[in-house]
Formats: structure tokens, sequence, C-alpha cells
């Protein structure tokens, strides 16, 4: 059967191929995906479903002149690899190699680049508009999963192709999934007769249900469709992970996204990591807080499986809700919870809540409503790529007024974290990575736990914060908490201050997890607080932890995490400066983020410190390897004891 592929370059040659020659090469298509995705890892199960569909697709139009815009790119591995990229489908998801999603730059026969859902409808709208006003012919093709209309933008595109003249094809991939099964009232319209009505009362033309894995009927459909002279839904039923069989046995998933694997002695065996992620340490105290307290509430658009919280679904079944691909109704559904006196936690990755920032500022910050936002994959992602990095959040949320930002280092801070954030009379974030939990360093490791700096029954403010860090409460001198030897008094002075509470409290040894609530987070800690530092080197998140391996060889510098995007612990900060020279470190896009806030504030306190400023360019980076994109960005520990040498070189010359 891979012969049969073997002879396939471009769609014209699958359009050359007979009749009887389609199934060889729908099975060899198949073993493409699954062997690819075995090798690499990858979006496998919606890309088997859609096969025959993208067969018959390139059969009936004619790409690049027809323009084929696939919502996401899950379901069109198949077409990348008859579209001329079969050799380099090895390479799927790695540096350098065939990207993760859709992208005109890698071929012509990738209309739009996608990523995000529910884009497909409009887009295709705007792209067969544009083409006619500019007297180009051509038909254009938006194929959707079903699982896009869940969301309100494929409404929006609905609404307008339907009442527009334009013969816009939308081929509907119906196989009752997300990433896992569907929700809400649509899905359920869609397997029943009222599918037809339903289009057709919008101003389609609809043709279909059409059995999606038979290439006759598609091929029909399609041509019937590419003939009319106005917009047209072809309904198709497919059936994700169709030919594999452990994909099909996925009840959850249908094996959205199941490798590396492999076989052994006839069974699947998939790569595991041991450890928890961050993800799934944030569920686990996410979990312990809705046993705490009914009024907890977890709400997420589609990332159930994603985020961890499938099996806190199957225990709290009224309180965990998945909302469908649907970032903006989740966050304003949250804060019709918080305004009925629950507390919502709404659970999304970083780049999906770029989708809803206008609901954020409007609906949840205007009003200053205490909702908590759970930031999962926030930084580096890996080999889902630019679509997916989660490079901004701390920028674009930093400007809004009354929203506190929280970033984790180790898997202990998130449930003291999570705790101040649902004490909150205000929204809070909780920004966490895409990875596993990381061991503790030999620093922390039998550390103190961090003293409050006020007494419980006194420490939240009207933000959730202790007194003395809330906006325009005057700060105490750096000097007045240091004792003789540069270290906090209630700390010991042979062990770093503010560490995780001791191992024997954590949950899963050495993993950095504890789900013990404690009292609130005060604000930045010292990881490492040298008297008479030169230099230290500011962090958010787990680059504290490269932090600290960077000072170990340097005796004059301190490391400080700042643990709270904003608003800065300004006292702390002002303390950093003392020693001339700051390094600010963050997994996020420098332009607009911690760093930038640190600058605002020695700027506005008449200070001029000499200071370096570490995170994510001003591009869109590319998939690859987090680990090694971050050892290119010099946020590993030898990047940053680079970056801190050289700004004390500076001095010198």
């Amino acid at each position: 059967m891979a012969d049969v592929l073997s002879g396939v370059a471009s769609p014209s040659d699958v359009r050359a191929l007979p009749e009887d020659a389609l199934p060889g090469l729908c099975e060899a298509l198949r073993e493409a995906i699954i062997t690819t995705c075995g090798r690499v890892g990858g979006h496998l199960g919606a890309s088997l479903g859609a096969v025959e569909l993208i067969v018959a697709l390139h059969r009936v139009f004619h790409t690049p002149q027809d323009a084929l815009l696939f919502d996401v790119g899950h379901q069109a591995y198949a077409h990348k690899l008859l579209t001329g990229r079969r050799d380099r489908m090895h390479t799927l998801r790695q540096a350098d190699g065939i990207a993760p999603f859709l992208d005109p730059r890698e071929s012509p026969h990738d209309a739009l680049a996608a990523g995000h859902a529910c884009t497909a409808i409009s887009a295709a709208l705007g792209l067969l508009s544009g083409r006619r006003q500019l007297g180009h012919s051509g038909h254009v093709v938006a194929v959707v999963g079903d699982g896009a209309l869940t969301g309100g933008l494929s409404f929006e595109g609905l609404n307008n192709a339907g009442g527009s003249p334009l013969p816009l094809v939308v081929v509907l991939n119906d196989n009752q999934m997300s990433i896992s099964a569907n929700v809400g009232a649509i899905p359920a319209l869609l397997r029943t007769r009222n599918a037809r009505a339903f289009f057709e009362s919008l101003g389609f033309t609809y043709l279909g249900p059409v059995d999606g894995h038979d290439l006759g009927a598609l091929t029909r459909a399609l041509r019937e469709a590419k003939a009319s002279s106005r917009p047209v839904v072809v309904h198709a039923l497919t059936k994700k992970g169709r030919g594999f069989p452990p994909a099909e046995a996925d009840e959850q998933t249908r094996g959205h996204a199941m490798g590396p694997y492999e076989w052994r002695d006839g069974k699947l065996v998939r790569s595991r990591g041991g450890r928890p992620t961050y993800s799934e340490a944030f569920a686990q105290v996410l979990g312990d807080a809705l046993e705490r307290d009914p009024r907890v509430v977890a709400v997420t658009p589609a990332m159930l499986e994603g985020s961890a919280l499938t099996g806190l679904k199957a225990r709290f079944p009224d309180r965990v809700h998945d909302v469908g691909i649907a970032e903006q109704h989740a966050v304003t559904f949250c804060a019709g919870l918080a305004a009925a006196g629950a507390k919502p936690v709404c659970v999304i990755y970083s780049t999906f809540l770029q989708r809803a920032y206008d609901q954020i500022v409007h609906d949840v910050c205007l009003p200053g409503l205490p909702v908590v936002f759970a930031v999962d994959r926030a930084g580096l992602v890996g080999a889902d790529g630019a679509t997916h990095q989660g490079a901004y959040d701390v920028s674009f949320l930093r400007p809004l007024p009354g929203l506190t930002q929280w970033a984790p280092m180790l898997g202990d801070d998130l449930a003291p974290m999570l705790a101040t954030a649902l004490q909150s009379e205000g929204p809070s974030v909780l920004r966490f990575p895409r990875g596993t939990l990381p061991d503790l360093p030999p620093e922390l490791e039998h550390a103190e736990p961090e003293a409050p700096r006020s007494s419980p029954a006194a420490s939240v403010g009207p933000r959730g914060l202790p007194p003395e860090m809330e906006p325009g409460a005057p700060r105490s001198s750096p000097a007045s908490s240091v004792g003789p030897r540069g270290l906090p008094q209630a700390a010991s002075p042979t062990e770093s201050p503010g560490m995780p509470a001791p191992s024997s409290a954590r949950s899963s040894a050495g993993s950095g997890l504890t789900t013990q609530a404690t009292s609130p987070v005060p604000g930045a800690r010292w990881l490492r607080r040298v008297p008479g530092s030169r230099l230290t080197l500011v962090t958010l998140g787990p680059l504290g932890l490269s932090a600290l391996e960077a000072a170990r060889s340097e005796p004059e510098w301190s490391v400080l995490d700042a643990r709270r995007a904003w608003p800065l612990d300004e006292a702390a900060l002002l303390e950093a400066a003392e020693g001339g020279h700051v390094v600010v470190a963050e997994e996020g896009t420098v332009r607009g983020g911690l760093g930038s806030a640190v600058l605002e504030l020695y700027a506005a306190s008449g200070l001029s410190p000499r200071v370096k400023l570490l995170g994510m360019p001003d591009v869109f980076l590319p998939h690859g390897d987090a680990r090694v994109q971050r050892t290119q960005l010099g946020l590993d520990a030898a990047g940053l004891r680079r970056a801190g040498r050289a700004l004390l070189e500076e001095e010198s010359r």
C-alpha cells in the first residue's frame, strides 16, 4: 500500500489515480500517519478520521487555485502527506521540521495558518470575498470539525456567510468530538433530522448527512457543492481514530494525541513520564479546594484532558464545567458564577486566554469579580509551536487594574497561591508552565517554611494580599527585616529563607508538591540573599531554579523569586537594586512583562541600576524542543550566568 502513496507528490497525482486505487491510498495514508505519530507524537485521532474526506477534497478541488482552509489543522495530516511533504513528515513538530498545524509558508496548498479553533468559516468567507473583489476565480472550502460549532466565532461566520451571495463551501467533519466528546446542544442536534433545518434556516444549501468514509458518496456531494452558486454545507459523518484500534478504543479522546508509542508483542506501549506535571499538580490542589469549599467551581473551555481535569469532572460532575471551545463564554460564565457568590476557577491555556481578552477586561476586572484564572501552558510549549506559545499573558494582563498575577516556582507553591487567590475579593491569575514538576535543588531541600509577614487574622487586604503589599501601602525599610547575616529574622541563619515546607509535608517525595493550604502568600521571596550583593537575579516561576544554579559559583550574587508579575513586591525589588546590577528573567515576552514592570518601578523611584532583561524575543517562536529553546534564549543556568557576568563586566570597561 505504501507504493501507492510513494507515487503521490501533489494533489494532481491524486486526481490522476484510478478509482480502484483510492482505497489503497487511504490505507497507505493511515499507515503513514500512525507511523509518524508513533515516532514523534502528534494529533493522531482527528487525522485518521479525515483520510477519505481529504482524498475526496483533493479529487474534486484543485489546490492551490482552489483554497482549502482547515479549522485548527488537527485533521489535516493526510493533506500534508498529499501535498509534497511526505518525505519530511518524520520531522513533524520538531525544530526546523514540518509544522504542527497548517502554514502557507510551508506549502502553497495551505491557504491560511491556523492553530486555534473556530476560525475557518470567517477566514474562508473573507478569502472568497477578497478573491472575487480582485477578479480572481477559484473555490474556497472551509473544513471544520463539529467541535468548532461549540465556539461563537463559527456562528458569527455562519451568520455572515449564510446571508452572503458567495458560494462558500463549508465541509462539516462530524465525529462528535473536540479533543474529547462534544458538549452542548448543537452536537446533539447534528445527529438528528433537524440538522438540515438548522443550516437551511441560516441560508445554506444542506447536503448530507454523508458517510465520511465512503469515497464515492463524498465525491458526489463535493462535486454538487462545487457546482453551487450559493453557500453550501456538506455534512460528513466520520469516526475519529478510524483504522487504529487503540485510538478507536480510547473512549475519552479517540486517540487525539497518542504518541510517541510503539508496538511490543502485539501491544501498544506509550512513553510516559514518571513525574507529575504542573497541570496534574494544579488539578490535585484544585480538587482539594473543591473538597473543602462547596463554593469553588472549575470551568474549562474543552480542555478537561489537557489540563488534567477528567478525574475532577468524575468526582464533582456538577462543579466542573466543560463549556466547549468557547473561551469568551467560559470567562463571562465565570463572571456570572462569581457575581452569584461562587468561587470560579477558570482553567485555561495561556494561548487560549488571549481569545477572551475583552471578557477579562469588561466582565471580570471592571466589576472586580473574584475569578481565578489558572493559566496553563504559560511560557514555551515545545512541539505545538508559534500558535500555542504562552508568551503574552503577563504583558497583556499586567495593565488591568485589580488583577493579581501569581507564578509558582515549585509544586509546593500551588496550594498556598490558590488559597490566597480564592480568599481575594478581586480577580487573580496563577500562571504555570507545561512540563513536569522539578526536583528541589540542594539549597532548598531543608529550608524553613516562610514566616508570614503579618498575623493570619489580618493578612488579607482587598486584593487578597497582605496589607503591606497592597498597592499604595507604605513600604517598610528593607533593612528592618534583615538580620546580621542578611537573612530575614524569622529564618535560620544557615538556611535560605522563604522556602517551601520541609519535604515531610509533601505528598510526593522530591516532586515539590503539597496540597496543604497555608497562610496567604505575602510577596517575593529571597532564594539566596547575600549581604553586600553586587548582582541580583530576579525571576518569575520555575526560572528561579535556573537562577539558583547560575548563582552557585557566584558568591556575590543574590536570587529573588518575584512570585508575582503584578503588583510588584516593591520593597524586595528596591533592595535588589542596591547592588547596582539586576538581571530579570521570565518565560514570556520581554516587551511589557515583568522586566518592564521592574524598570518602571526603578524609574519612578529615581533609581538607575544596570538592568538586563531576558525572556522571549520579539518574534513568534516556532515549534521545537522547549529545553533547547530555553538554552538558545539564554534562559537556562548557563545563560543567566553569562548575562550576569556580562552586566558586571560592562561597569569595568
